[in-house]
Formats: structure tokens, C-alpha cells, sequence
């Protein structure tokens, strides 16, 4: 049983949501981007249920969402958007990032069973943990970066507080043996008298991934309130168009690029999946 799992979040160092607008704001149009103030075209509570990266492909949506103390959450659209590179640049997005304002940030994505970790510091130096399935990625690689250690995600180059490094720690072979024995209890079990009445929820922490349990304990320390950790795919794209006024009591910003031409002229496969 494979239960599918995924989600992908930045985070700052900072509580200082002007500078990292500025400074987010600086690197895209240095790009070509143009920023805009509000979402082109209206869409229909319909159309934002589908796809709405297919109807407005040259929009660009980064949200910043009120953290723990001394953080921010980044949400994108496309996913993943500062993980990658801008077109002849050197590093990515996220590392230009924390150089411009001075400070940590890492990227954590959930994939089912596979996770990764991209930190960044303020030298502009990265790292990443971690392992990616998938068909679009070359082996031992993060979209342009190229993983630094393979397996399970951890933090190698930022000084994290304790509790944040604890939660990525990889399980030990003891725990994992532990949880395969009980997995195979609770199978011998199944429709027998014996078999607890809670058994498929308990069946379904044990098959959770290691990415997924690390999202979960990052959320709880970084989530903040409301948690607005568990937004991608078209969610920034439903918050632009139906929950403006919920953000702004919230403390949280989006805000909107056109992606520059060179982007746009993209073959339209890679356009409609965020390959930028």
C-alpha cells in the first residue's frame, strides 16, 4: 500500500516580510519578470477546481505567509520556483534569496517516500540532502543542483535550532525494524478477532514516509497560525481569486509576476509542468 503524499515549502529566517518582498521582487525582474498587482482575468470557482495554470500560464504567484517567530513560510507557483535557476545563472533562486537579505533559508519537498532538503545560507552557499523519483530528473540531481548527499534528508550547513534538526533526523535501523514488525502484526492480524479496532489508522501512520513525517513536524514548529503550510498545486491560485481579505487579516502577501518572454517561448509541455 503507497499512500501519495507531496508538498513543497520555502522557509526564511526572517519575519521581515518587506525586505523578502523586495528582495524577491528584485531577482525576478532583474529576470525580465514583470510584477503586477492583482491576477489577471477573473476565474470561475470551477475553473480554479480544474487547472488554472493551464488558463493563465504566464502568471507567476509567490505567496508569504506569517511563520513561528523569526520566520516566514514561501509558497509558489509553479512549485518549486526557487529552487531552480534563472535562465544563466549560477545558483538558484533561493540562494540569491538569503544572500539579498542576509540570512538561512531552506526548501523542504515531500514525494511520497523520497524528500528533499535545499538549504541556503547567507554566503550564498547550498546543500542538499535528500533523493527525488522522478522521470524529469537526471540521476543525483535537483533540477540544475547537484544533490549532496543522497538518502534521507538532513541539515549539513545551516545551525538550525535543536528541535528543527530533530525532526529530520534519519529513523535508526532499530526503529525501522520495529516499525516493519509491527506492520506485518497488524497484516496477520487483519480480520481475526484479535485485530485492533483502530488498526487501518494505525496502519496508515506506520506507512507514512519519512518526507511526511518530517513536513508534519516542521509544520507543527514553522506552521504558525493560521497554517497556510499545506498550500500547492492551484491553492495559491483559489487564495488570489476568492480569499484576498482572509490574507491581508492574516499577515499574508502574494504576490504576481508575468514570467519573462525567454520563459513564455518555452515548448508548451515544460511551460504547463513549471520547468523554469
Amino acid at each position: 500500500m503507497f499512500i501519495e503524499f507531496r508538498n513543497y515549502t520555502s522557509c526564511i529566517q526572517s519575519n521581515n516580510l518587506d525586505s523578502i518582498e523586495l528582495a524577491i521582487s528584485r531577482i525576478l525582474e532583474l529576470e525580465g519578470c514583470r510584477r503586477i498587482s492583482q491576477p489577471p482575468q477573473p476565474l470561475s470557482n470551477e475553473e480554479l477546481r480544474q487547472t488554472p495554470c493551464l488558463l493563465l500560464p504566464d502568471l507567476w504567484i509567490v505567496g508569504l505567509f506569517v511563520s513561528t517567530p523569526g520566520w516566514t513560510i514561501v509558497k509558489t507557483e509553479p512549485n518549486e520556483l526557487l529552487c531552480r535557476r534563472a535562465r544563466g545563472a549560477s545558483r538558484p533562486r533561493l540562494s540569491e534569496l538569503a544572500m539579498q537579505i542576509g540570512c538561512n533559508a531552506f526548501h523542504f519537498g515531500a514525494y511520497g517516500h523520497d524528500g528533499i532538503l535545499l538549504e541556503a545560507d547567507a554566503m550564498g552557499q547550498t546543500f542538499i540532502s535528500g533523493s527525488v523519483d522522478r522521470i524529469e530528473e537526471e540521476e543525483n540531481q535537483f533540477y540544475d543542483e547537484q544533490i549532496n548527499a543522497n538518502g534521507y534528508s538532513q541539515f549539513f550547513l545551516l545551525d538550525m535550532p535543536e528541535e528543527i534538526q530533530a525532526v529530520v533526523k534519519a529513523p535508526s535501523p532499530e526503529q525501522q525494524q520495529e516499525k516493519d514488525r509491527r506492520l506485518s502484526e497488524l497484516d496477520m492480524l487483519k480480520g481475526t478477532e484479535e485485530e485492533p479496532f483502530d488498526a487501518q489508522s494505525e496502519i496508515g501512520e506506520l506507512l507514512k514516509g519519512h518526507s511526511w513525517r518530517i513536513d508534519e513536524a516542521l509544520e507543527s514548529l514553522l506552521g504558525g497560525s493560521p497554517s497556510y503550510w499545506h498550500i500547492w498545486k492551484n491553492n495559491l491560485f483559489y487564495l488570489a481569486y476568492t480569499q484576498q481579505q482572509q490574507l491581508a487579516a492574516d499577515g499574508a502577501r502574494l504576490l504576481y509576476f508575468q514570467p519573462a518572454e525567454h520563459y513564455r517561448q518555452l515548448d508548451p509541455l515544460y511551460e504547463i509542468q513549471g520547468y523554469y
